[in-house]
């Protein structure tokens, strides 16, 4: 189907559920920019280290005296061309066919500006008026720092979620004993790395016409975790949290967050919808991607992004204020392309996550929008803007948090619009991402379960099995799906703080009898991947009422 019939196709499929959500101004324009049909159209965009080609088409007007190239900030309109852009003027063949290049900087020396993150479009011109005649476009190839930096080859699906070297005493080497082969970061207060303002422990940093203030002793603490993980040869997943601050007196903690943010958020989507607000964290991402991507590891290494959290619960986890669903995925996908855009200059390999939780075609929430929405809104705009190489972050937790017996959950079914994807029924998740629509370049996205756990209601020989057999079934059920890469087990020890859950590998570091003490699911999580695998979950099959672990896995075409 052409690109542009298909991106009116999907657009008639979710318009009810776009308008199921609180209205927001920006979708009408939104909405017009993929249903309109323009004249000219940019096929591909490729940013060498100084210049930057455009290949495209024009199905040339009579009454248009000019047509040429706008390089557009992630906030600007789709439809109204700001009375300030720069025109780059074209040329083009009898078919209206051009290849283009300019330089990939403009300004003067002083204020010179990366037209890497620039949304691109084709304009033209009718008498003294130049107006957008094209769908906008991003970078679809970038120069490379270090095109030879290696990916990240985890040895194992085997990981750990929300990952800190300090979590208490004689953990050091856990890790290495768990046999871990990838983790989760959680990195947060980068507002506190990057002034507005100079200070005496501050050193400059100029992004885009902009001096800003860097604060290096602000990252160090990141640096000694990354370091550490890559010592022990872990993959990295940083997932950026943005402070939900609304104080004048933090006015970095201020600019970084989505100015429509309410109190109601953990945490807030990042600020990019203002002119100085993108800036930041455009800023802000080319400074993190190029420091934890160097090919000397001196900070340690990033190997991928996991974008904010759970993003289906915005108003939660990632909040922008009340939004369509239409307009918040707007807003991220704004922030995906830009962590895309800044990462690909230093690691050819590294991608951004899109991170989503269990609830899949029914939101959950009045003002969750749901995982399946999510993703296929996402591949609207794509459809639109061009592709681009992210991956899922999915937590398919059980659908009740405490109850670990997750071959229980009646939520979870095996069908497209199953309420929830837990455990039970990942085959759902495995199909859907192999689906065409979902595919980069005809290849399968990563899929990493970056977050998922299972509940010891107590710490009785009962409870600690249930919670055991929960891993046992899911871990054998991704060894038969290839499409998932990376299951990350939130959490490490239990937390007093974590609502009554106890979720960790092992107990409360403060527990009577046995602070820190290993459960059985430790012992579990130690042996799978291993040759003792099937002897260590053997017992928990009678616990979910199997007879083999092929009993587990559902039929899914």
């Amino acid at each position: 189907m052409p690109q542009a019939f298909r991106c009116i196709f999907l657009l008639i499929l979710w318009l009810p559920c776009i308008t199921a959500h609180a209205w927001t101004d920006s979708d009408p324009a939104i909405l017009e920019s993929m249903k309109r049909e323009f004249d000219g159209k940019i096929d591909r965009i490729a940013v060498a280290s100084d210049s930057i080609s455009v290949r495209g088409s024009i199905a040339i007007e009579p009454d248009a005296t000019a047509y040429g190239l706008a390089a557009l900030p992630l906030h600007a309109s789709r439809i109204d061309l700001p009375l300030d852009a720069n025109v780059e003027p074209i040329r083009f063949d009898a078919q209206g066919a051009f290849e283009w290049k300019v330089k990939r900087l403009e300004g003067d020396p002083a204020h010179r500006r990366d037209r890497l993150f620039r949304r691109w479009h084709v304009v033209k011109q009718k008498g003294e008026q130049w107006s957008i005649a094209s769908r906008g476009r991003y970078a679809d190839e970038i120069d490379c720092r270090a095109p030879d930096l290696p990916a990240a080859r985890p040895t194992t699906q085997k990981g750990l979620g929300g990952w800190t070297p300090n979590r208490g005493p004689g953990l050091e080497n856990e890790l290495k004993e768990l046999g871990i082969g990838s983790v989760t970061v959680n990195v947060a207060g980068l507002h506190n790395a990057l002034r507005l303002e100079p200070a005496s422990d501050t050193v400059p940093y100029i992004w885009d016409g902009k001096t800003y203030h860097l604060r290096e002793s602000v990252l160090h603490d990141y640096d000694r975790t990354f370091q550490l993980a890559q010592q022990n040869n872990v993959m990295v997943s940083a997932i950026l949290l943005i402070n939900n601050i609304r104080d004048p007196n933090q006015a970095e903690g201020s600019l970084l967050a989505h100015p429509d943010a309410t109190a109601d958020g953990t945490y807030a989507m990042p600020n990019v919808a203002t002119p100085e607000g993108e800036n930041y964290v455009a800023a802000l991402y080319n400074l993190i991607a190029e420091r934890w991507s160097r090919t000397d590891g001196k900070f340690g290494r990033v190997h991928h992004w996991i974008m904010h959290n759970e993003v289906d619960f915005g108003w939660v986890w990632t909040n922008a204020g009340k939004k369509s669903d239409l307009a918040y995925m707007d807003l991220y996908q704004r922030s995906m392309r830009l962590m895309h855009l800044a990462t690909r200059q230093y690691d050819p390999h590294g991608d951004a996550f899109i991170s989503l939780t269990h609830h899949w075609s029914i939101p959950g929430e009045p003002y969750a929008y749901g995982s399946r929405r999510m993703l296929e809104l996402l591949d609207l705009f794509e459809e639109a803007e061009g592709e681009f190489k992210w991956g899922l972050a999915f937590h398919p937790y059980p659908q009740d948090l405490f109850e670990p017996k997750t071959w229980q959950d009646s939520q979870a079914t095996w069908d497209w619009n199953t309420a929830k994807i837990t455990p039970k029924n990942l085959e759902v998740l495995d199909a859907f991402m192999r689906r065409d629509t979902m595919r980069f370049e005809g290849a399968v996205r990563k899929i990493h379960l970056s977050e998922n756990g299972f509940n010891s209601r107590s710490y009785s020989d009962s409870d600690l099995a249930n919670q055991a057999a929960g891993m046992a079934l899911a871990w054998h059920k991704i060894q038969r799906l290839p499409a998932i890469q990376v299951w990350h087990y939130h959490n490490w020890v239990d937390h007093p703080d974590e609502g009554g859950l106890k979720i960790g590998l092992r107990k409360l570091p403060n527990d009577p009898e046995g602070p820190l003490g290993k459960k059985p699911i430790w012992h579990l999580y130690r042996s799978l991947g291993t040759d003792t695998q099937e002897n260590v979950s053997m017992p928990y099959l009678k616990v979910i009422g199997l007879s083999s672990w092929d009993e587990a896995v559902h039929p899914f075409p």
